[in-house]
């Protein structure tokens, strides 16, 4: 198992279960597919929902935790270095965790590229569990190409030197458009890396709009021995700049997504998975909870699949 996936193969049950705790408003009918439920805990990536015009600042996004608390998530992930510390205290108050904090990697061989901020905040994420996700952009090379793979790999193994000392892993987030937008990429830049605490998100979204879904128990085999984390989203797939389409409330859209959540189990996958809400316009609560109670229920359908020794 890849050294990513040990510490969260050791706490994963225990957020679950924190994950499933009774929240206010939860009734009877929840229980059984709580009972049987995968053991990752489950949070939110939900940066920009809602309807107001300021919904992706951090204010908004502070806003959430109770929320977030009194539905039953684990907790969230956040966009930005700037005021990431205060979203890990507001959310460990509301007995959730701050899962990810998201932030930019650049392949251009000149500049800094990552933000400096970077190397203050790992520390004082040290015995939080919070990855490092990094999104691998570049205005020089194309995506999916390769002529920025040797910048990309000295910068990821400075990146987890910083950050091995506190315990803090590394996760590439595959993102449509970018320098690393396919799965391919995020696990040839981690295995060129060759660090312990630099593993691959399986982003379910971006997939979508750069790959077919036919591939994806392939995908995810690949992956299986870097991946540290995985997002969901119900879609009826990507077409063009329709987001509305393409990033929907768990459960809604015309894809099943418990193929991606069944393959995951046969692939014994432990680790943290959450919901990408970005963008999605309505009433921020009645959103998360929709997500949640279809997770309940895609969790409980995956988990009565086959059992994990049996997959490949």
């Amino acid at each position: 198992m890849h050294a990513a996936n040990r510490w969260w193969s050791i706490t994963s049950l225990a957020l679950a279960t924190l994950a499933g705790w009774p929240s206010a408003g939860a009734t009877a009918a929840d229980s059984p597919a709580r009972a049987a439920a995968l053991p990752n805990p489950f949070y939110a990536y939900c940066v920009g929902i809602g309807t107001d015009p300021q919904s992706a600042s951090l204010k908004a996004q502070l806003e959430l935790a109770p929320m977030l608390e009194q539905l039953g998530y684990a907790g969230m992930a956040h966009v930005g270095l700037n005021g990431a510390m205060q979203m890990l205290e507001t959310l460990e108050k509301r007995h959730q965790k701050l899962f990810a904090v998201y932030t930019d990697l650049w392949a251009d061989p000149t500049g800094r590229g990552y933000d400096p901020q970077l190397k203050k905040l790992i520390p004082k994420l040290k015995g939080h569990g919070t990855l490092v996700w990094l999104v691998v952009n570049s205005r020089k090379y194309k995506p999916s190409s390769t002529g920025g793979d040797e910048r990309v790999v000295a910068l990821l193994r400075e990146i987890a030197d910083i950050a091995q000392p506190s315990g803090v892993s590394i996760s590439l987030y595959p993102h449509k458009g970018c320098y690393a937008q396919r799965m391919e990429d995020v696990v040839r830049l981690a295995q060129k890396a060759g660090r312990p605490n630099v593993g691959v998100t399986f982003t379910f979204c971006h997939f979508m709009a750069v790959d077919n879904a036919s591939h994806l128990d392939r995908v995810l085999k690949m992956a299986r021995p870097y991946l540290n984390m995985v997002t969901i989203n119900g879609t009826s797939g990507y077409a063009g700049g329709n987001l509305a389409s393409w990033i929907q409330v768990l459960g809604d859209g015309t894809f099943d997504v418990t193929p991606v959540l069944k393959t995951l189990r046969r692939l014994d996958y432990r680790g943290p998975i959450g919901i990408i809400a970005y963008g999605i316009r309505g009433d921020r609560r009645q959103i998360l909870s929709r997500s949640i109670h279809a997770w309940r229920k895609l969790s409980a359908q995956a988990a009565a699949s086959a059992d994990p020794s049996a997959g490949d």
